[in-house]
């Protein structure tokens, strides 16, 4: 077990209960309170007092808005595939902020997250910023172990929807058991050195709260 995992077992465990999907079965999501349209843009214009002196912290609206939990321990390495079939490892962004997804076709978070994603992904992809959308094979299959189904699964799904940010396929689940969290999506965002700052249990609701995760890393380089 991962020592990601280890730290944040109990968390993550519960953590699938109020918002996303099981991997043997589908459950509805609490979606997060702050949906409006600009919201997030007001809110980011509070955080600043007249003398420019913030007194709410990015962080803090994450885990306090957003449900973000922080993790701040080093990233562990783990190889999968793209949809081309070439190895691809974790450790190839590093110097990126990584937005590392767990998803599966079945879960309907994951489904309505992934419009969010897509839309970041086009603004960001000319960046320091890069999105990984991670599908193992026991958790596409819900135990099974046919990765060359799970392959299926996955192809027809991102052909259907158009998507362009890399998908990566977990054959072996090497991935998924260093990264463990009981049910998908789940989320983690990892600094340009490696260090996986947050971990957002749950579907992302839009793109502005992807752009406040990366002013928040931005804000811990200066």
């Amino acid at each position: 077990m991962g020592k990601i995992v280890k730290a944040f077992v109990f968390l993550l465990v519960f953590g699938v209960f109020i918002s996303g999907c099981e991997t043997s079965k589908e459950v509805p999501r609490e979606m997060p309170k702050s949906q409006t349209p600009g919201s997030l843009n007001k809110r980011d214009e509070e955080l600043r007092q007249d003398n420019g002196q913030e007194r709410v912290s990015l962080q803090d609206i994450l885990k306090e808005e957003y449900g973000f939990y922080e993790i701040n321990k080093p990233m562990e390495d783990f190889e999968v595939e793209d949809l081309n079939g070439n190895k691809v490892k974790l450790s190839d962004y590093k110097g990126k902020i990584i937005f590392l997804n767990f998803w599966a076709t079945w879960c309907p978070p994951c489904q309505a997250e992934m419009p969010h994603m897509e839309e970041f992904y086009a603004k960001y992809k000319d960046e320091d910023v890069v999105v990984l959308a991670v599908n193992s094979t026991s958790v596409e299959l819900r135990g099974g172990t046919d990765d060359k189904a799970a392959e299926k699964k996955v192809k027809d799904f991102i052909k259907k929807y158009g998507y362009t940010f890399p998908v990566l396929l977990d054959r072996d689940d090497e991935g998924w058991r260093i990264y463990y969290q009981a049910g998908v999506p789940a989320n983690y965002i990892i600094d340009k050195e490696g260090i996986v700052r947050y971990l957002k249990i749950g579907a992302f609701s839009g793109q502005q709260e992807m752009e406040l995760a990366v002013k928040a890393i931005r804000t811990m380089e200066r």
